[in-house]
């Protein structure tokens, strides 16, 4: 009943706060009808309170991971309110300069919105906060390391890292954490009844050591190609491609598009290097050059662009000031998009290095060629094809010794 009640608490606080009249004039909700903004401020208050009471209390019994996981999906999900909140402040400071008559004004035109991003910061981290406590009473962490984690939730922007290294490291131990078996139990009938003591260590010695079965989970494979998906669909839906090629889709608004793109990124990096372990170095490295290729219009449209504005070096002075704006920030852009493909394969690299694989050097120019522009296609598919013949090998020579 917990579970069912945390989850609908969650998903209530979402839905209530983005439907609210503050938001929609943020984001310029169309055809939405949104809730007024008294009512609005009593249904946050309330699903606040709630989604409070829920992780210290009412989910007082669930695993730290299920707690980590859920203040990590909270952030996630409020991730667009602390970037446009961070846009708006960034735009108050170049339209407000610091003055005595111009700086009140700004300060109230962005004191809302930061007040609005206060309960967001602090309702995702309860869950945080629930489950160091939790992890703390069960020994899974140190006193050191629950402290570090604590002021990393309540800081903002660093609140998110903290979240994710949270539940990384719960969910690694919850992995390799043993089952408490009936022999383990000390209130269990096979301890509380009084045994001679030859019994019990006759008992002990030949008891078989309990182990707990690995159960595959399927995060560690659904959010990293996930993420890996919405930056694909997120740089065919808007951006310069669109622009130049007009897909018969809707598309992205230009700043939006920005946005998506950044959110996209963040979650594929992340992703990609939180969740290398659970996967073989073939497999990401499969995964970067599946990447690289879906994304190869969308670079070969990019280069077009760039030759195009090269060509107006030799035009008139006007259009000269013009290229050498838009032409560096596209480079840049396409060059971040770039480094962005190749996380799977950065990733595939450091489990190749560490399991030995591979040599340094060998790993040293293959990296460097993943951050090439150009030659990071060509290094993803030498990645892919020496982890490939070194796997066979392997199996090779694995059969052969049976």
């Amino acid at each position: 009943m917990s579970k069912i009640l945390r989850i609908a608490l969650a998903i209530a606080f979402i839905v209530v706060f983005y439907t609210g009249e503050l938001v929609g004039i943020l984001f310029d909700y169309q055809g939405i009808n949104v809730v007024p903004t008294p009512t609005w401020f009593l249904l946050l208050f309330a699903t606040c309170a709630a989604n409070v009471a829920s992780a210290f209390w009412i989910s007082r019994a669930d695993p730290p991971r299920n707690l980590a996981f859920w203040g990590l999906f909270l952030k996630v999900c409020f991730l667009p309110i602390f970037l446009a909140d961070f846009y708006i402040f960034v735009l108050m400071r170049s339209w407000f300069p610091p003055s005595p008559e111009v700086s009140p004004l700004g300060f109230f035109l962005i004191t809302p919105y930061v007040v609005l991003s206060c309960p967001l910061m602090i309702v995702s981290s309860c869950y945080g906060f629930a489950a160091i406590d939790r992890a703390r009473d069960e020994q899974l962490i140190s006193p050191e390391r629950e402290r570090k984690y604590k002021w990393g939730l309540a800081l903002p922007i660093a609140d998110l890292v903290a979240a994710i290294w949270l539940y990384a490291r719960l969910r690694r131990l919850d992995g390799t954490a043993p089952t408490c078996t009936p022999d383990d139990d000390p209130l269990s009938p096979a301890h509380t009844t009084p045994q001679p003591v030859a019994d019990i260590d006759d008992i002990l010695a030949t008891r078989p050591t309990q182990t707990r079965k690995a159960i595959p989970h399927p995060w560690p494979t659904v959010l990293p190609l996930a993420a890996s998906l919405c930056f694909i669909i997120a740089s065919y839906a808007g951006g310069p491609v669109t622009m130049i090629f007009p897909p018969p889709y809707p598309t992205l608004r230009i700043d939006v598009w920005f946005l998506v793109m950044f959110v996209c990124a963040l979650a594929t990096i992340v992703s990609a290097d939180a969740f290398k372990g659970a996967h073989n170095p073939k497999t990401l490295a499969l995964w970067c050059l599946v990447f690289k290729l879906a994304l190869l219009p969308f670079f070969l449209t990019m280069t077009l662009i760039v030759l195009v504005l090269g060509s107006y070096f030799f035009a008139q002075r006007g259009l000269i000031f013009v290229t050498f704006i838009m032409l560096p920030l596209l480079l840049l852009g396409t060059y971040c998009i770039m480094r962005v493909t190749s996380s799977h394969g950065s990733a595939a690299i450091s489990r190749a290095r560490n399991e030995r694989l591979v040599r340094r050097e060998t790993a040293n120019k293959l990296q460097r060629g993943l951050a090439t522009p150009i030659a990071d296609l060509i290094s993803s598919i030498r990645l892919y094809t020496l982890l490939r013949q070194l796997d066979n090998a392997s199996e090779t020579t694995t059969s052969e010794a049976l």
